[in-house]
């Protein structure tokens, strides 16, 4: 007693729902909105950045004696934050601001350091180290034009 089972064949073929045609203003102004707010958290970053930098500058100031076991530390956050800000200057086409930011990453390099931090004149120097990211911080939003 064999018994065989069939599959029924549909009738219905199945059509793709219709589309609609993009609207292109609508398109624009969602890529702007989205331009936009990318703008927006690429810039908090960058501030975010630039006060932890400022605030481990200033407390390398005042924790000065305490700083040779973390020297490679400061060096580091210096520097790296420095390329970041070296960087959004160039893009920003602020030249001058961007070659200080890369003096800054030459001089707290931690793999080659220029100098260590023992004397007196390096704690004025670290210090001083603060005033470009503290005048970073009043850049103002510069809208670059894009050739998209």
């Amino acid at each position: 007693m064999s018994t065989s089972v069939g599959l029924k064949e549909s009738q219905a073929v199945w059509e793709p729902p219709p589309t609609t045609p993009v609207d292109e203003a609508a398109w624009r102004v969602w890529t702007a909105k989205g331009r936009a707010q990318d703008r927006r958290s690429s810039a908090a970053r960058i501030r975010a950045v630039k006060w932890v930098t400022i605030a481990g500058l200033l407390a390398a100031a005042t924790l000065w004696t305490h700083l040779t076991p973390y020297e490679v530390v400061v060096r580091f956050m210096v520097a790296a934050s420095s390329i970041l800000v070296m960087f959004q200057a160039f893009q920003s086409r602020r030249y001058a601001f961007g070659i200080v930011f890369g003096a800054l990453v030459l001089l707290y390099n931690p793999v080659v350091p220029v100098f260590n931090f023992s004397g007196d004149w390096q704690r004025t120097f670290v210090l001083a180290s603060a005033i470009p990211f503290v005048v970073s911080l009043a850049w103002r939003n510069v809208r670059m034009a894009h050739n998209d």
